[in-house]
């Protein structure tokens, strides 16, 4: 029985530390299953490393298949942080310096330059934000 308000990601221990352990998993595009994907540039597969917390006392070994869980609304908090938040800044800056008198052409340049200092301070506050981005590995067999 699944969870709709979780997500599920089949992946392999590559390394533990004190309480996290290191799951490489691999994204799939939605055609990458395509017998033709050999031929077509389309399809796609992306390797990510993923910091988890063991969810049960069994301890996990190097090589051990689990399944990563994670709840919906942090991969929406994500998309918050990553493109929504990022364009309300940018539109913002745009508008208020057309609306100061800046021509088109500059404001347009503030609006896009106002990106890299939110990115920075996204980059700086990472810490900070990774604590709201909790992961979970169980064995693939408890599941």
């Amino acid at each position: 029985m699944t969870d709709n308000r979780m997500v599920y990601h089949d992946g392999i221990v590559v390394g533990m530390n004190d309480h996290n352990v290191r799951v490489k998993i691999v994204s799939h595009s939605a055609c990458a299953g395509c017998r033709a994907k050999g031929v077509c540039t389309a399809a796609d597969m992306e390797e990510k490393m993923i910091e988890a917390v063991p969810v049960s006392d069994e301890p996990l070994q190097k090589g051990d298949t689990v399944t990563v869980i994670m709840e919906e609304k942090m991969g929406w908090l994500a998309v918050f942080y990553g493109f929504f938040l990022p364009f309300l800044v940018m539109t913002g800056v745009l508008f208020l310096s057309y609306a100061l008198g800046v021509s088109e052409l500059e404001a347009a340049f503030f609006g896009i330059g106002s990106l890299v200092p939110y990115y920075l301070l996204l980059y700086v506050f990472r810490k900070k934000i990774e604590k709201d981005f909790i992961f979970k590995a169980e064995k693939k067999d408890k599941l």
